[in-house]
């Protein structure tokens, strides 16, 4: 029999040498991968730990099922003193009311239960579905750890829960295992309501070096094996006419870092750790079964034998019973790297070794046969003081129950009390966020309590002999990280970081949402090894969210003309160690080509505003050599500009529309090679004229966030700079921060001044400046603003050593720099030259640390010390006005502009237009404007520009400029006229009335102003 009281499935095969009993081998006997099974787990946290798991087989459909029942419970609450013991206890399966069945979602007890579920409405007392007892007896629970597998792991069976199989799955309703008090039979000790396990699935996308395709691991159950899919191919093999072939395949204890963060290509699959081996199996112990290799050596298990492949031979699938999705040693979120022959050496020689080659994240997706990805949250703590690095959690989302991602990145020590590497350092959350003591040093981090506990586990710091482990988390205090994983290391330079602190842990016990979540408490590391008069607590920081970075291009500009294209482009990436996703929905193509991004926004009041002058060329930040890349649409990612979509998947020939989907390992929306902020070109097929543009904005709801901006206006007339440099940030409903993007326009004062300067460095400066910004003598010049902007006390154990900050604060570890040098993260600046877009992860324009009502200042050329040109950080705000005017005759719009700037006394960044929405009506006699006020006194300047077009007068410029009293011979006048509320030549006037968008209204009483809050859904 294979299923059935007496059936096989479910139970185990043993294997044992007859000549050595020692020696044996065990498998349980389970179904093949066709077969209908399915499984669900009720998860026990206070006062019992523990699962029960519920298998089933067979056809839910005719209700034709077998059922197991597989307990694992213990007691964590077990008095200090008292012998661990075996209870016995009564139990059952409850349901909620059908139209109650999610309200359990943050209920801590079951005490709203009521229902014992009896969907067959039994007449005789005991013989409901859900009374578990009454056919099966009693269910045991152990007393600690060590008795869990000797008598109380257990396997019921029961042909009586079919129905909670179909009702389960139905989604109808909620069902609960509830454990009895062993003393009060009619009490509830512990309950959990019963999930079914989704199979697991992970992807690796691989896009690299002509290797293109996905590999695929999928797992039913944490009772089933695990299969591995490959359909990978060479991409450049038909041009080429040779084959790509790999040495080996393994699975690597950490993702690929992000995208190098300077300007070269850089082997990332080098820094992934080593072969994932949790086990600490030796290579040379291999003797052919899957048992003797480490976990993450695939091509070891599967017979490769380090024999060189072509990706078309390792197609196919094979199964794997040592490679766990589930529970702490899951390959989740880990790497798969591919290896080939190291070059250096022949393949004939006996030293010939293999080196990491390829390599892609293996992230999680819903289901094998679909490009779904699971829905992850994901939270981090940053350190800025006096330890700088990151801890990042990741969980499926809005499921607390599931596995828990933690990955360690960069610690290193950030105060200058040392440039040594430290170990051991325990780690845990604790209860509350963390508060400003995190600076103290004799009481530091103790406004975030105590280490988190919501389950009350019983804890005695005097206890030498912990239940709490790795296998047994339940006993473990929620929040007690060290406990389960072990302590953490800091480096004490930046170049042993990655070496030696970054980590990867999977936690089966660490929720992100629910009732217990961490989510706003903090995580604390310690030191305890330290001075006793600062005490154990070295750093704390606050668990926020850190959320999916969308973009959006929709808003399209037509270069020189009105363009007929509709629709938008959507980027979507998780974090920065996720794939792309893109979304293309574009209609009205005509004649088209390539579509490229490019370096910077567009400026939307320009007459073509997608020429090269504007946006300048392709993102190609990795400087990739284009006149080697694969013909578009051939290759992998990493062979074509960063920017270069068309190259990557294929050109607009021939096309009317397009609606399509891409994933993309290689274009950031993340870190400094993010593409937002900067702008898409879509050319013609002709001459490869620039045809339609747009900006590469952010895409957030605004009930989850709101834009920051703010803005370091150079327009002093005796000032030495003129420009701005923009600033925008996104901030979260749990205060949580994006990344700031930057955009800098400079250029030397002086309408016509052409002169270009290179390698200004540029920093914050702590106070506003003011008149000193223009002093003549440069010593004295931007004194006010003090000195560059530190406030987490940043420095090093030799604070002049100005070559070893330089070594230390980079574009790879920016928390290592001071907030305020911005040109140490992210490099110089021109004047004159070229726009520069920049994004910063280190510029908070909100909170307790806020660059806002501080000054940038810049300094001399080609890295100078002396301080050159400064402007104040302010709110920049954006104010929509809609004007009409008389058009006089040879009426040029871009003249109007730049007299009605003359006379405000305003530079161009603080008064635009759309031109798009530029329009004339009425047979010609006026035309409409749609017209940007923007800065910090922008309402001011909207209500200057009212008065200016009503009285064609205005006696003093809009902008107040300290130290500077304007020329009396300045034009004060205006000669252009609004439009009057009716048009003389128009006939039917009560018509253009109630046509609101053609009809011109008198300015000066019926203005219409939209202030912008800027989202893009």
């Amino acid at each position: 029999m294979v299923t059935g009281a007496k059936g096989l499935w479910g139970k185990s095969l043993v294997l044992q040498m007859v000549d050595d009993s020692s020696r044996k081998a065990c498998a349980t006997i389970t179904v093949s991968g066709n077969a209908d099974e399915k499984v669900a787990e009720a998860k026990f946290f206070s006062p019992i730990g523990g699962s029960v798991f519920l298998r089933w087989v067979g056809s839910h459909h005719s209700g034709s099922t077998d059922t197991l029942l597989l307990t694992n419970l213990y007691h964590i609450g077990v008095p200090k003193g008292s012998k661990p013991v075996v209870t016995e206890h009564h139990w059952k399966i409850y349901t909620t009311d059908i139209l109650d069945s999610e309200a359990d979602k943050s209920r801590e007890n079951c005490n709203f239960l009521q229902l014992v579920f009896d969907p067959l409405f039994s007449t005789t007392p005991g013989q409901a579905v859900g009374d578990l007892d009454s056919r099966i007896g009693k269910v045991k629970v152990a007393g600690s750890p060590r008795l869990l597998h000797s008598s109380v792991a257990g396997v019921y069976h029961d042909s009586g829960l079919t129905s909670v199989s179909i009702d389960l799955l139905s989604g109808q309703r909620s069902l609960y295992l509830v454990i009895f008090d062993a003393r009060h039979h009619d009490s509830f000790l512990a309950c959990a309501k019963i999930r079914e396990i989704r199979p697991a699935v992970l992807k690796a996308l691989i896009q690299s070096s002509g290797v293109k395709g996905e590999v695929t691991l999928s797992q039913r159950s944490p009772f089933d094996p695990t299969w591995i899919r490959m359909n990978l191919t060479s991409a450049n093999e038909k041009h080429t006419g040779q084959a790509i072939k790999t040495s080996a395949y393994k699975i690597h204890e950490l993702p690929p870092v992000p995208l190098p963060s300077v300007n070269v290509k850089e082997n990332h699959c080098l820094k992934t750790g080593s072969v994932f081996n949790p086990s600490n199996i030796q290579e040379d112990q291999a003797s052919g079964s899957q048992d003797t290799y480490a976990v993450g050596d695939l091509s070891g298990k599967h017979n490769m034998w380090r024999q060189e492949q072509s990706f078309a031979e390792l197609r196919g699938q094979r199964w794997d019973i040592y490679l766990p999705m589930f529970g702490h040693h899951s390959v989740a979120h880990r790497s798969l790297v591919f290896y080939r022959r190291n070059e250096s050496v022949t393949a004939s020689s006996a030293n010939s070794t293999d080196a990491p080659w390829i390599c892609g994240t293996l992230t999680r997706y819903i289901a094998v046969d679909r490009g779904w990805k699971t829905a992850i949250s994901t939270a981090g703590a940053v350190f800025r003081y006096p330890t700088v690095g990151r801890i990042i959690f990741r969980q499926a989302r809005d499921q607390p129950w599931t596995d828990t991602t933690v990955i360690i990145e960069t610690l290193v020590h950030g105060d200058g009390t040392s440039l040594n590497n430290t170990a051991d350092h325990r780690w845990a959350v604790h209860v509350e966020p963390r508060g400003k003591d995190y600076y103290n040093w004799t009481g530091r981090c103790l406004s975030a309590g105590e280490i988190y506990n919501p389950y009350k586990i019983t804890f005695d710091p005097k206890e030498t002999d912990s239940l709490c482990s790795l296998s047994h988390p339940g006993f473990c205090r929620l929040g007690d990280l060290s406990a389960r994983h072990g302590t953490l290391n800091i480096a004490g330079r930046k170049a042993n970081g990655e070496r030696l602190t970054r980590r990867l842990f999977t936690d089966v016990h660490l929720p992100l949402s629910g009732a217990a979540s961490v989510m706003g408490r903090a995580l604390v590391l310690y030191d305890d090894n330290g001075p006793k008069a600062r005490g154990e607590r070295l750093a704390c920081s606050t668990i926020y969210g850190i959320y999916r970075r969308k973009a959006v291009v929709k808003d399209w500009y037509g270069n020189g003309d009105i363009t007929p294209m509709k629709g938008k482009i959507e980027f979507f990436q998780q974090t920065e160690y996720d794939v792309t996703d893109i979304e293309i929905a574009l209609e009205g193509l005509n004649d088209n080509s390539g579509y490229h991004i490019h370096m910077t926004p567009v400026e939307g009041h320009l007459e073509f505003p997608c020429e090269d002058s504007s946006l300048y060329g392709h993102w190609n930040p990795l400087n990739v050599n284009p006149s080697l890349s694969a013909p578009p649409g051939t290759g992998t990612t990493d062979q074509y500009e960063m920017g270069d979509l068309s190259g990557k998947f294929g050109l607009l020939n021939g096309l009317v529309s397009l609606d399509v989907v891409y994933n993309d390992t290689q274009l950031p929306l993340f870190g400094i090679h993010a593409i937002l902020g900067r702008s898409i070109i879509i050319h013609k097929k002709d001459r490869n004229m620039r045809w339609a543009c747009s900006s590469i904005e952010r895409g957030y709801a605004p009930g989850d966030a709101r834009e920051l901006r703010a803005i370091a206006s150079f327009h002093h007339p005796l000032g030495y700079a003129y420009g701005y440099i923009r600033m925008t940030q996104l901030v979260y409903n749990d205060r949580s921060k994006s990344e700031t993007v930057i955009e800098v326009n400079l250029r030397h004062p002086g309408k016509h001044d052409r002169n270009l300067t290179r390698d200004h460095n540029w920093a914050i400066y702590v106070n506003p400046v003011g008149v000193d910004a223009t002093v003549k003598v440069q010593d004295t010049r931007c004194v006010a603003g003090g000195y560059r902007w530190n406030p987490y006390y940043t420095q090093l154990a030799d604070p002049l050593n100005d070559e070893l900050y330089r070594q230390e604060c980079s574009p790879d570890n920016p928390l290592r720099c001071y907030v305020g040098d911005i040109s140490g993260r992210l490099g110089t600046i021109s004047l004159g030259d070229k726009r520069q877009v920049f994004t910063d992860s280190n510029f908070p324009l909100e909170g307790d640390i806020s660059a806002m009502g501080r000054s940038i200042v810049i300094f001399n050329k080609d890295k100078g010390g002396e301080r050159f040109a400064c402007a104040n950080i302010e709110p920049d705000k954006d104010i929509i006005k809609y004007a009409n005017i008389r058009k006089p005759p040879r009426f040029v719009v871009a003249q109007f502009i730049e007299d009605v700037r003359e006379v405000m006394g305003l530079p161009e960044w603080m008064l635009t237009f759309d031109s798009r929405k530029t329009r004339t009506l009425h047979g010609g006699t006026c035309i409409q404007f749609l017209l940007h006020f923007k800065g910090p006194q922008a309402n001011q300047l909207e209500q200057d520009f009212s008065q200016l077009l009503a009285n064609g007068y205005l006696a003093s410029p809009s902008l107040y400029n300290p130290g500077y009293v304007p020329s009396s011979k300045r034009k004060t006048h205006l000669s252009y006229r609004p439009c009057g509320s009716r048009d003389p030549n128009d006939k039917n006037t009560k018509k253009n009335w109630a046509d609101g968008a053609e009809s011109c209204m008198e300015l000066v009483y019926l203005p219409v102003i939209f202030i912008v809050v800027r989202h893009i859904v």
